[in-house]
């Protein structure tokens, strides 16, 4: 499956799940687990690693889905494992932090995030043409 494919029948329904359920982090989560995955589609069969990297630089909300994505699936994201100044707030403490607002955010702050993945996905979309 091409990466067009990919967003069209993957990506994009699943991130309209989330759309319609704005409060729920499980959603916000499968949205980014999609949407980070489709640079698989890119690399195939080489593996991501570097392309990854590229695009966490390229974009800010990039970065912020390949977090969320591993944050959950290994516990813990590779941004989290870094060391952070004392005169920082780490970056992770943005996304993730302590929600004290139900258990279905998943300790996610949700506020703003749609526009995050939507921004991402339009980032991964022109990548269609140029994927470098």
């Amino acid at each position: 499956m091409k990466l067009s494919q990919y967003l069209e029948l993957v990506v994009d329904p699943t991130f309209a799940d989330f759309h319609r359920n704005p409060t729920s982090g499980r959603h916000a989560f499968l949205a980014c687990v999609v949407a980070f995955h489709a640079i698989d589609r890119v690399t195939h069969p080489r593996k991501p690693s570097n392309l990854r990297k590229q695009w966490c630089k390229e974009s800010f909300e990039f970065l912020i889905i390949d977090m969320i994505a591993h944050h959950f699936k290994h516990v813990q994201c590779d941004v989290e494992k870094q060391p952070t100044s004392n005169d920082a707030i780490p970056l992770a403490n943005a996304v993730f932090g302590n929600r004290t607002d139900g258990e279905e955010t998943m300790g996610l702050n949700l506020h703003n995030l749609y526009f995050i993945i939507r921004d991402g996905i339009s980032f991964i979309r022109s990548k269609v043409d140029s994927p470098s």
